[in-house]
């Protein structure tokens, strides 16, 4: 019986960690609704006089977008959006000078990234010296971003 019970128990953690684990696949697919503490960071473009200066050295980019997106991942980001666009693997975005498309969609500036994950591991990972903020201030990029307690970001096609 002891035995028994054993297999039994094992099956059912088994079965709790797969449930778990195609749980955290959703939402990385973007495919159910995300909701928890978050980030959310806002790129706009830098003012510029476009006589003296050359607008493309102020104007958010694809680059820049991609930057912030990647170390979201990397820092353990559940779910992302752009301007409401849930991102997911398979996503796409594209600079058409002042807009960016994110997956068939435009969006104008300025550029709302929001992220479902530990705010503070994510707000450290962006702030690294030398690292993505440092970089977007460099690149004449206006970023602000706000640690979030609750956030909810909606699954693709909501």
């Amino acid at each position: 019986i002891r035995s028994y019970e054993q297999s039994f128990s094992n099956k059912e953690k088994a079965h709790a960690d797969l449930v778990e684990e195609a749980r955290d696949l959703r939402l990385l697919l973007g495919v159910i609704p995300s909701a928890g503490p978050g980030i959310t960071i806002t790129l706009k473009d830098a003012d510029y006089d476009p006589v003296e200066q050359n607008p493309n050295d102020y104007i958010v980019h694809e680059s820049h977008i991609f930057k912030v997106i990647n170390e979201l991942r990397i820092s353990g980001a559940q779910g992302l959006s752009i301007n409401g666009q849930r991102i997911t693997a398979n996503s796409f975005i594209k600079c058409t000078g002042p807009v960016i498309t994110v997956d068939g969609k435009t969006f104008p500036a300025p550029f709302v990234i929001e992220a479902i994950g530990d705010s503070d591991v994510l707000a450290s990972s962006l702030y690294l010296k030398g690292g993505v903020i440092d970089g977007l201030i460099r690149d004449n990029i206006v970023v602000t971003t706000e640690q979030m307690k609750e956030m909810k970001l909606a699954a693709l096609g909501e």
